[in-house]
């Protein structure tokens, strides 16, 4: 191909390949060119510099019985003078973390439900210092004044409430109900916010194959409002009392309540039901006719065309869980 005169010939696609001199010289250059960036950049990192790092801002120590409802200001920019090695590698690594002010001697003007207050950042450099990495000089701070906002706060009892989940091993069951220590916790917030809470869970944890008594500490979960209500303790301990329970059946008489005249007697067929229940075998022994009670109500034919009289068992032993009546119905024949 002809161009101005020009004749070029394109490549055929063969290298020659480079000889061992100068495969010599472009090493020697390209170790030169890397020793010479390595040496730019250190130079360069211990200059000084000038530069603005933004950081969240958090509140510690609040004035007595006063909830933070809100900061005009959550971020402030901080303009810092440090070489570039310091910047690279602790400065920036701070600013992941925030800056926290104690506003415990905070003072405070009230204006109807609210209070408000204000710090001086210019005069708190000492304390930002304190927070940011060793050799670093402040130049400005922005804004220079924070504002705070403050409502009474209020506390209040409220109950604990386990979050479990409970799978027992074949015959094991719960003996009682599950232990809470506490059993309350006081909880500190907007009165608002703490007239909505009916209880405060515990962390989700799930058992299996539960054959054995079990204490553990679990963790309380904040329920997420803004501004977070505060605990007076973080966790409680659950206390789980595991038995080896086994199927029995009694027989229990059945009493009637009826509107019948005075003086009439009757009579309910069956006289007896069978009451299958679960016990644990160390209360086995306990288990006794005489601690059931079971009623047959005349009252209940009112609502119904069935001429027979559901049951209902109005007193039995804690320590049993009831599993099934039969009968559930009876008949009865009153005789004057």
């Amino acid at each position: 191909m002809k161009v101005k005169g020009f004749k070029f010939t394109l490549l055929s696609g063969k290298f020659k390949p480079l000889d061992g001199k100068l495969r010599y010289k472009l090493s020697v250059f390209l170790v030169c060119v890397l020793l010479s960036a390595m040496m730019w950049g250190m130079i360069k990192l211990t200059h000084e510099y000038d530069v603005t790092v933004r950081f969240n801002i958090e509140a510690s120590d609040l004035p007595k019985d006063r909830i933070l409802v809100g900061n005009t200001d959550s971020v402030i920019a901080i303009t810092v003078r440090a070489k570039g090695l310091d910047y690279y590698s602790r400065i920036l690594s701070a600013q992941l973390k925030p800056l926290y002010f104690n506003l415990k001697d905070l003072k405070l003007k009230r204006s109807g439900d609210r209070y408000t207050g204000y710090l001086r950042t210019s005069r708190n450099t000492r304390v930002i210092l304190d927070q940011l990495p060793s050799g670093i000089e402040i130049l400005s701070i922005e804004p220079d004044t924070l504002h705070f906002i403050f409502e009474k706060g209020f506390s209040k009892k409220i109950a604990i409430r386990p979050d479990v989940s409970l799978r027992f091993s074949r015959q094991y069951n719960l003996y009682d109900s599950i232990a809470v220590n506490p059993d309350s916790v006081l909880v500190s917030g907007r009165k608002e916010i703490l007239d909505t809470l009916r209880f405060i869970s515990t962390e989700y944890k799930s058992y299996t194959g539960l054959d054995k008594d079990l204490t553990e500490k679990l963790r309380l979960i904040n329920p997420g409002f803004y501004p977070p209500v505060e605990f007076s303790v973080d966790s409680a301990e659950i206390k789980l009392s595991v038995e080896k329970f086994t199927e029995t059946q009694v027989e229990v008489p059945v009493e009637l309540i009826s509107d019948s005249p005075p003086g009439s007697t009757y009579k309910t067929f069956p006289e007896k039901l069978t009451i299958t229940c679960l016990v644990a075998m160390k209360d086995y022994n306990r288990l006794d006719p005489s601690l059931f009670t079971v009623v047959a109500n005349t009252e209940a034919l009112k609502e119904s065309s069935d001429r027979r009289i559901p049951v209902k068992v109005i007193a039995a032993p804690l320590f049993i869980k009831v599993i099934k009546i039969e009968p559930d119905k009876v008949e009865y024949l009153i005789i004057k």
